[in-house]
């Protein structure tokens, strides 16, 4: 019995860890079964999903990127001035002090205009597991959100998604692509649309 018991535990071991891809030493970890962003995680990695097919507060709608029609052109014009890119330090979702004031930038443009929504879109450089990025951008993406929210907008129009390593802005292959692709990035919707 005894045996059994340790053969079965050798084996869950074994199938819950799991390997770096890249063998470069970066951390890996175990994302959480109850993660409330876990269905926007699985979206991000059915290959079928468009990241603007999401539903909006209203009815279904569309995110776009700031210049993209969705918004009167006045307001879409300061959306592209303010929804500029975070960057995270590596294996971080710590916000770094320069990105809060984008942030806080960001809490402004929203409460000036109560009918926009944004989705915020994590991104991870291509350093660690595909599981470990989706989950890392995951709390990327939570952590702008939570920053957003705590400035006074509703949350319900704060949407995330995770990209993990799927969506680079930079495809090579060195800490100054790295940090480029450590990132937030913002699309902006209109409730109701």
């Amino acid at each position: 019995m005894y045996r059994l018991l340790l053969m079965m535990l050798a084996v869950m071991l074994v199938l819950g860890c799991s390997k770096n891809k890249k063998g470069d030493g970066d951390t890996t970890a175990t994302g959480d079964p109850f993660d409330p962003m876990a269905d926007d995680v699985a979206l991000a990695q059915d290959k079928d999903f468009l990241a603007g097919d999401l539903p909006v507060a209203g009815g279904t709608g569309r995110f776009g990127e700031p210049g993209s029609g969705l918004l009167d052109p006045a307001v879409d014009a300061e959306a592209r001035m303010v929804l500029r890119d975070i960057h995270f330090a590596y294996d971080s979702s710590t916000i770094l002090p320069n990105d809060a004031a984008i942030l806080q930038q960001i809490g402004a443009f929203l409460k000036r205009y109560p009918n926009v929504l944004i989705q915020i879109e994590g991104h991870c450089d291509d350093r660690g597991t595909e599981e470990y990025n989706m989950a890392l951008g995951s709390r990327r993406a939570n952590a702008a959100r939570q920053f957003v929210a705590d400035l006074g907008i509703d949350a319900n129009r704060l949407y995330t998604i995770s990209y993990g390593e799927m969506r680079p802005a930079d495809p090579g292959h060195g800490e100054e692509a790295y940090a480029k692709n450590r990132r937030d990035h913002f699309m902006v919707g209109l409730a109701g649309r």
